[in-house]
């Protein structure tokens, strides 16, 4: 099953989340910064066996306003030994003998040094002309997750500051992590990595503050640092190695992997991909990854203009971190998301990011549907290039249980919210992704795509906010799109149309529908289209709706048999099917924090609906079967083979799942009766006819196998 950039987090962490956790930081809502960054630089020492990193890190900063203090974000694994302001930025370091070569993006195992320096990579040795006067100390305090540092005279607005901080800590698990529960840096001997989420270094306008960066590590053989822009390799006497990379663009390339792995390296349509994945991915399933990362660049490439890199690196992570994360020219993948077969729907999430995210990226986390939004659209174009518009559809309909999961809340408030909650997801990628969807069918896709192309040039190493996106797309499109920004962006009504109409049959030949079109919104005002089914082909018309109720007439040749409302799924609407996914979709998030009561009552809501939806009557049975209620979960599963039957596998693992009760009551006789039916089915779904004819040889016991999701 397909998962969407970053919906596992909000799996793993939604208990701490429901429970009131309150050691957020980059995720939660604060006040705008008092500064900004604009450059990094950050060297890295490491005791892998002890799980140890020390850095230091020179931060350039401007005050955007007067300040006395700068606050910064920085992993609460991490102890700052001092914080300094320095004259200027670093220039120059080292003074061993050493030598220094440009290192192919394909790093980490470091090429043939040559002996000689050229004069562009020549080391610098300070002299005492040029040394810097002595650093002051500053002070500082620590809350949290915050580092407050002080200054010793007030900023001026417009004032540059370089700051130097000193710090070091053990990064073993997820103890303390910024998203609870999943491992956003660790540093061990097998491998190491430090995700931009994970807050490794001092961090100010999380997602929004746009910088250059250099980093360096010292690292003993075998291991190499991958970082986004441009390496270099520099051999010391000790057998050492600096890895150095140099991004200098702003953007956001503080993520960065420490990896013994050798680059499988691919050159295909134009784009150099490297992947750092383990031995336990098959090199076929690699090759596979290497194609579709061509494919999907190029597919994406036609719409967005050429890549910001024509370079990537690809780097496995560990389950237990981020199911995947996209950085400049780097993208991480989990070995979950991985898989065993090709999961192009995520691969395309993160490789979209590299233009929407990377290039351009959202000027507050109000804006932040733009990028993820965009994310999930070129997911569905993807899928529709590949398996055509059915498809497309179907990722479409289930983006909207998403964006209809918080409709209460505008895209507008997302700025305030934590960005790994279900909330801010299901916002900024389900409700960002249909707001792109409705555009194309209210623009045309040409003109849509021809607006994001110009936007994306347009603020090429820039953010932007959602009405210079609005912009953009008026002046491409030539349409005033204030009402539907106001409509789907700034609010949180959805439609819920009403149709009554009335068949004539014209003297003339031919018939007429005369109908009036009814929904709930007072301001609502667009285009709708309107399919008449009738004993021939059917007739589209679209009618503009103003207000709560607008009249329209179809004429048809044939006998009309029914009016279909936006028959295409082009609205964000509401209606009983879509209400009761809703209500599912939030029943399954408090199954995964593990509150059934409350998951119950969703699905009991979902029941007053469609009273035979099968998939509300199976989610309570499984409910039930976790607390061991054995028989409410038996008769909801009776109810479930006894209602809708939708989604198709229903009736098969509701069967399977009879016989494990039958199986933990004692009952074989009737276990072996229900997996025979679940045969009879011969609906394989998730391994379900494996599964049956297994507890056909072997009773169930406790431990379970897991059910389609």
């Amino acid at each position: 099953m397909t998962v969407r950039p970053l919906r596992l987090i909000y799996f793993l962490t939604c208990a701490f989340l429901f429970l009131g956790s309150t050691r957020f930081s980059a995720a939660q809502s604060a006040p705008a910064p008092e500064v900004q960054v604009s450059h990094y630089h950050i060297d890295l020492s490491f005791q892998f066996p002890q799980h140890e990193m020390k850095a230091v890190a020179q931060v350039t900063l401007t005050a955007l306003q007067p300040a006395t203090s700068a606050s910064f974000l920085l992993n609460q694994n991490l102890n700052v030994q001092s914080v300094t302001e320095d004259a200027g930025p670093l220039t120059a370091a080292g003074t061993s003998d050493t030598s220094e070569t440009a290192a192919p993006a394909s790093m980490p195992r470091p090429p043939v040094l040559s002996r000689t320096l050229s004069r562009a990579h020549r080391t610098h040795r300070l002299t005492p002309q040029a040394a810097a006067p002595a650093a002051q100390g500053l002070n500082f305090t620590r809350t949290g997750a915050s580092v407050n540092v002080y200054f010793p005279v007030p900023l001026m607005a417009g004032q540059t500051l370089h700051l130097t901080f000193h710090y070091q800590g053990v990064l073993a698990n997820a103890a303390l992590s910024p998203i609870p529960g999943l491992e956003t840096v660790h540093v061990g001997p097998k491998g190491s990595f430090l995700l931009y989420p994970g807050e490794w270094f001092p961090l100010v306008g999380y997602n929004t503050n746009r910088f250059t960066m250099t980093v360096s590590a010292t690292l003993p053989p075998p291991y190499g640092l991958l970082a986004s822009g441009a390496p270099t390799a520099q051999s010391l006497t000790n057998n050492t190695i600096v890895y150095t990379y140099k991004q200098t663009q702003a953007t956001f390339p503080g993520s960065i992997a420490i990896t013994p792995l050798r680059a499988q390296t691919f050159t295909l349509g134009g784009l150099t991909s490297n992947f750092y994945f383990g031995p336990n991915v098959p090199a076929a399933l690699v090759q596979k990854y290497a194609q579709a990362a061509s494919s999907i660049t190029g597919f994406i490439s036609q719409s967005l203009g050429n890549p910001p890199s024509d370079t990537l690196l690809l780097v496995e992570l560990p389950d237990g971190s981020l199911p995947s994360y996209s950085s400049p020219n780097l993208i991480f993948l989990s070995r979950g998301s991985i898989g065993n077969a090709l999961n192009y729907r995520l691969l395309t999430d993160e490789i979209s990011q590299q233009w929407l995210g990377n290039l351009v990226s959202p000027a507050s986390m109000a804006d932040a549907w733009i990028q993820y939004g965009a994310a999930r659209f070129f997911e569905a174009l993807y899928v529709e290039s590949l398996s055509g518009p059915r498809a497309y559809r179907s990722v479409i309909n289930d983006l909207m249980v998403g964006a209809l999961s918080y409709g209460h809340n505008s895209l507008a408030q997302t700025g305030g919210m934590y960005p790994f909650s279900p909330a801010f997801q299901d916002l900024t990628y389900d409700k960002g992704a249909i707001l792109f969807h409705m555009l194309r069918w209210q623009l045309g896709q040409k003109q849509l795509l021809a607006g994001l192309r110009q936007f994306v040039s347009q603020y090429a190493w820039k953010s932007a906010t959602t009405a210079e996106l609005e912009q953009v797309l008026e002046k491409s499109s030539g349409e005033d799109l204030s009402p539907f920004f106001s409509e789907w962006y700034n609010g949180t009504g959805v439609p819920e149309f009403h149709n009554t109409y009335t068949v004539y049959r014209l003297y003339t030949g031919g018939f007429r529908v005369v109908g009036r079109l009814r929904q709930n919104l007072d301001l609502f005002d667009m285009p709708v289209d309107m399919r008449v089914v009738t004993d021939g082909s059917p007739v589209m018309q679209r009618i503009q709706v103003h207000g709560r109720a607008s009249s329209y007439s179809i004429t048809t040749a044939r006998r009309p048999r029914k009016v279909e409302i936006d028959p295409e799924d082009w609205l964000l609407k509401s209606n009983a099917g879509i209400e009761v996914r809703v209500e599912i979709a939030r029943g399954d998030n408090y199954v995964s924090a593990g509150d059934f009561p409350q998951a119950i009552q969703y699905y009991q809501r979902a029941l007053k609906v469609n009273p035979l939806s099968s998939l509300a009557h199976y989610r309570i049975a499984e409910a039930d079967f976790q607390e061991e209620n054995w028989q409410g979960a038996a008769d909801q599963y009776r109810d479930a083979l006894n209602g809708d039957l939708r989604p198709g596998w229903i009736r098969v693992w509701s069967r399977i799942q009879l016989g494990k009760i039958f199986d933990l009551t004692g009952q074989r006789n009737r276990a072996i009766n229900e997996y025979e039916r679940a045969l009879q089915t011969h609906d394989n779904t998730d391994g379900a006819l494996t599964l049956a004819r297994q507890y056909l040889k072997t009773p169930f016991k406790k431990q379970g196998a897991a059910t389609p999701a």
